[in-house]
């Protein structure tokens, strides 16, 4: 989803992990290193209801660096899956931490992606992936990332 600005990102990210509660999901958010906290405070402003979702192991942040390889960002939270799934979630709702507007992020982001949608595109995974973009960059954005999306909005 290309956004405009920050102040979009929680009540988008909130939207999206409701509708993931509803239907049985999985919550797994990515936060930046040191970001986990702010994310969840975020969250409860947009509307979320947090702490019960964490406390009923519906909900997981788990906070990464910028500079995790990309077989890290693919795979490593793939145990934590395999055991929600196995404890009777129908899905995980994965949604991570805004890409921009810095150009060289969001180039950088095409190979993550890539890797992202080649690992999971068979697998109980709903992804929501937020890129901040420019008005004068979004059409060029827009075709660049639906190269690796199902869908860019």
């Amino acid at each position: 989803m290309l956004l405009s600005s920050p102040a979009e990102v929680a009540p988008t990210l909130a939207s999206f992990y409701a509708l993931g509660a509803k239907r049985n999901g999985w919550l797994f958010h990515r936060s930046l290193a040191g970001h986990a906290d702010a994310d969840r405070a975020a969250l409860r402003a947009a509307g979320l209801d947090v702490a019960p979702l964490e406390q009923d192991g519906r909900m997981v942040f788990s906070e990464i660096s910028l500079g995790i390889t990309v077989d890290e960002y693919v795979h490593a939270w793939e145990p934590e899956l395999d055991a929600a799934l196995a404890r009777g979630f129908d899905a995980a709702w994965w949604a991570r931490f805004p890409i921009g507007p810095d150009a060289t992020i969001l180039d950088r982001s095409v190979e993550y992606d890539a890797a992202w949608d080649e690992h999971f595109h068979d697998k109980p995974c709903v992804s929501l992936c937020l890129f901040i973009v420019g008005d004068a960059e979004r059409a060029g954005r827009s075709v660049q990332l639906a190269a690796t999306h199902d869908a860019v909005l």
